[in-house]
């Protein structure tokens, strides 16, 4: 495992660097110059999710009830804890990397591996810190928007920020790669079965479904970045953000 995650961190070093070399006058900038190149990769997703992933989707949600599929969404938003914390005290927020680090504590025993959330009802709320958001503090602009096949919206501070996040995760540490990529695809089918109703009708409603998705998805990266409470969050925010809180029924 030590080779491939030297790699991995080589490579998100060369993309930092590339992204502050373009971006030194980055909020002058068209905030996405590269829209032909975003727009075919969004089509490509989109036409992904509406002939793999929904069928797919709507085949497990028929078969799973809905408080099954929100006791494993807390199952993988546990797992995640750890990075939100490492990057809590990273971005010089020790209350909320010592809440994260109680969060997880309390949802991986008696919440049974973080099936059931008991921290939030102790009062351990839930923090969204990413390593994209740990650089825009310490000064990294973002660069452009980019959209990436499977992977979805980003900005070249946020895929480089990805990347350290996943080196940062427990499960690749301790299981096969190909036992991590099987609970990824059954993450995001699982989150995906949790908002397909939702999903459809904004992209019923959207004039331009694309630029829906990526000012959704840039407004709601400047509100995590301020650290701002979040009262804007809908359904493309949910599908793009897989690690979001899932809707109550």
């Amino acid at each position: 495992m030590v080779m491939p995650t030297v790699r991995l961190v080589a490579l998100v070093v060369l993309v930092l660097v590339g992204g502050v070399a373009w971006a030194a006058d980055d909020d002058a900038r068209e905030p996405d110059p590269w829209e032909s190149f975003n727009r075919a990769m969004f089509t490509f997703n989109d036409k992904m999710d509406q002939w793999v992933l929904e069928p797919v989707a709507h085949g497990y949600d028929v078969v799973v009830p809905d408080p099954v599929e929100r006791s494993v969404s807390n199952f993988f938003q546990n797992l995640r804890v750890p990075v939100n914390m490492m990057n809590g005290f990273l971005q010089g927020k020790p209350a909320n990397g010592a809440s994260d680090l109680t969060r997880f504590v309390v949802n991986t025993t008696i919440g049974v591996a973080g099936f059931f959330d008991f921290a939030t009802r102790f009062g351990f709320e839930r923090h969204d810190e990413d390593f994209g958001q740990t650089l825009a503090v310490w000064g990294v602009p973002s660069g452009p928007y980019v959209v990436w096949p499977v992977y979805g919206p980003s900005t070249v501070r946020d895929t480089g920020g990805a990347g350290v996040d996943a080196a940062m995760m427990i499960m690749p540490f301790f299981l096969e790669s190909y036992v991590t990529i099987g609970a990824r695809v059954f993450e995001v089918v699982n989150a995906r079965s949790l908002v397909r109703e939702d999903v459809e009708n904004a992209r019923s409603a959207a004039l331009d479904f694309y630029t829906f998705v990526r000012n959704a998805y840039l407004q709601r990266r400047a509100i995590l970045i301020r650290d701002e409470k979040d009262t804007t969050r809908d359904v493309n925010d949910r599908l793009y953000f897989p690690d979001a809180e899932p809707p109550a029924n």
